[in-house]
């Protein structure tokens, strides 16, 4: 009787203990990033959070102004960065993430990249409790956050620029990037416009371009076929857009017979607005203030440990965190030697507030 007794008391506490320590080992889980459970990340207390960094090339001065914010923010939180910053290929991106992975880092945060080749990645990634933040990119299932602007409605806005600059009539070129992304949108608004609300406007194309030579080809290609009579180069970013400024001034033209219109902002360009090419305006992005928010949700989920989804999270429904751009025409472009976010005076930055962000570190200058 003592024996049985025994046992059933020894297996009693066998499965108290079993319990107690599955429980204390249970992952938690969210399902607001991909609508199937996944590990909320780590929460890191007792060291510095590690970060991998990807971006597909440092060619474009908006990458540079992220990844320059980048280590602002780093710094300033005590956290470490393991940046990619050459990943051109898709093989190089999987590549890069993979390594990522395999080094075990806390967060990966993608600053532009094929997003829809890395599913897969971002999924196992998630499933170690890395999290995946983006900045200005495209959302796939397990990332938590991406930090960019309403692409169709910068779009629209700059638009209804260019639109009053001819007073709603000529022909009009649009040149967008040919590969699926979040920035397509901003070409395809004001398509829509034009097709639908603009009939004073002829839209004599709207061409897909694969690579950065392929703006300049294609206005050469339109102004063989039209010359003066085309008023408006519509592009979807502004460096694509300097391609076909440069392909207007090469054909002997100046801003007063054609204009171009860009997206992005930055130092490049605003010496082009400045400077009377045929590039006359862009709706400039705030590149440091999407990093600056991505890094905030980082420390939000990973620091303080409050997982998306949960009450006081930053995280929206959505996924994505959006911010404001700024019209710079001849008109307001910013002087060289100034910081960046004076641009944005009208949205996030007070230069009374010396405490703010954006105060923080040495920030991007306006160069010539």
């Amino acid at each position: 009787m003592k024996k049985n007794t025994f046992l059933i008391v020894s297996l009693a506490l066998c499965l108290l203990v079993t319990g107690s320590v599955f429980a204390a080992t249970k992952v938690k889980t969210e399902t607001l990033t991909s609508g199937k459970p996944l590990p909320v990340p780590r929460v890191i207390k007792d060291r510095p959070l590690q970060i991998g960094w990807l971006v597909e090339e440092m060619s474009f001065e908006s990458y540079q102004r992220v990844w320059k914010h980048a280590q602002i923010e780093a710094e300033h939180r005590g956290w470490k960065i393991t940046p990619v910053l050459d990943a051109k290929t898709i093989d190089a991106q999987r590549d890069a993430l993979e390594v990522f992975i395999r080094k075990n880092v806390d967060a990966i945060v993608i600053n532009y990249a094929q997003m829809q080749t890395l599913k897969d990645l971002v999924i196992q990634a998630r499933n170690k409790g890395i999290g995946v933040y983006c900045v200005d990119n495209t959302l796939v299932p397990g990332v938590i956050v991406n930090a960019t602007q309403h692409n169709g409605v910068v779009g629209a806005r700059i638009f209804y620029y260019g639109a009053e600059r001819i007073d709603s009539k000529g022909k009009v070129l649009i040149l967008n990037e040919a590969r699926p992304c979040i920035y397509q949108e901003r070409c395809f608004a004001v398509e829509g416009l034009i097709k639908k609300g603009y009939p004073s406007l002829d839209l004599v194309g709207a061409e897909g371009c694969k690579e950065i030579s392929d703006y300049f080809t294609k206005t050469v290609d339109y102004l063989t076929k039209y010359g003066k009579q085309l008023s408006w180069i519509f592009v979807y970013a502004d460096i694509e857009g300097l391609q076909a400024a440069r392909a207007i001034e090469q054909a002997g033209f100046t801003r007063d017979d054609i204009f171009v219109t860009g997206i992005d902002g930055g130092s490049q360009v605003y010496a082009e607005i400045r400077n009377g090419s045929p590039m006359v305006a862009t709706m400039s992005q705030p590149f440091e203030e999407y990093c600056h928010a991505a890094f905030e949700v980082i420390n939000q989920v990973q620091i303080e440990g409050i997982a998306p989804g949960d009450a006081g999270s930053m995280v929206p429904k959505g996924r994505t965190l959006y911010f404001q751009a700024v019209l710079t025409t001849p008109e307001n472009v910013p002087s060289v030697g100034t910081s960046i976010h004076t641009v944005f005076s009208d949205t996030y930055y007070n230069p009374k507030d010396k405490d703010a962000w954006y105060f923080w570190g040495k920030p991007y200058t306006i160069t010539e």
